[in-house]
């Protein structure tokens, strides 16, 4: 399994902290995805989001000094949480197949459930944050590619190193697409959507 990257903690904020200061930026931090989803980054303001929590301005910068920083935090967060969750649905005791429809499960369930604010924020606003941080992210989807590469690997052994790449690549944009269609109430669950979807992999790798 690849090593999982580790969260970069934001060096301008003091080491010693009050309590309940990580738990007051988690709050500020899903309101803030949740106004940026709805209202579009850019739109969105941190006095609207002072406003939404019932605090000052003030009250949000002294956990985050700009909406940049804001936004970098709820992104990393997503993809942590993401990574999370995929990493608790990967049992190596699986045969290969099963093992893959568990990480595609657990994939979907995350996004289309949980995360999908930080999931559309990441698709439609991650290209307002500098590169240097957009980099950070990248290295977060890295470890998940490598996740499933590996296991797609693992169950269809015959195929090329060089065909593992699309192959895994079109499994993801099967997995990202979904959520926008999907709907709770209809016959087809995220799990056997996901299924649907190695399935469908698997068949283009034999």
């Amino acid at each position: 399994m690849p090593a999982r990257p580790a969260p970069r903690p934001d060096p301008r904020l003091p080491s010693r902290r009050a309590p309940g200061f990580d738990a007051r930026r988690a709050v500020i931090r899903e309101q803030a995805a949740a106004l940026f989803a709805a209202q579009g980054y850019q739109r969105a303001s941190l006095v609207g989001l002072a406003r939404s929590l019932g605090i000052t301005a003030n009250g949000v910068t002294n956990y985050y000094f700009t909406k940049e920083d804001l936004l970098y935090a709820v992104l990393d967060a997503h993809l942590l949480a993401l990574l999370a969750a995929v990493e608790r649905a990967d049992d190596e005791t699986l045969a290969p197949r099963p093992r893959l429809d568990a990480l595609a499960g657990a994939y979907l369930a995350f996004i289309a459930g949980p995360g999908a604010n930080g999931q559309r924020l990441l698709r439609e606003a991650a290209r307002f944050l500098p590169e240097a941080r957009g980099q950070d992210l990248r290295t977060r989807e890295r470890w998940l590619l490598a996740l499933f590469r590996e296991a797609l690997a693992a169950a269809a052994p015959k195929r090329a190193a060089a065909l593992l790449a699309p192959l895994t690549l079109s499994l993801f944009a099967m997995l990202n697409e979904a959520p926008r269609w999907h709907r709770p109430e209809g016959a087809l669950t995220p799990a056997a959507y996901a299924a649907l979807a190695v399935r469908a992999v698997l068949a283009a790798a034999r």
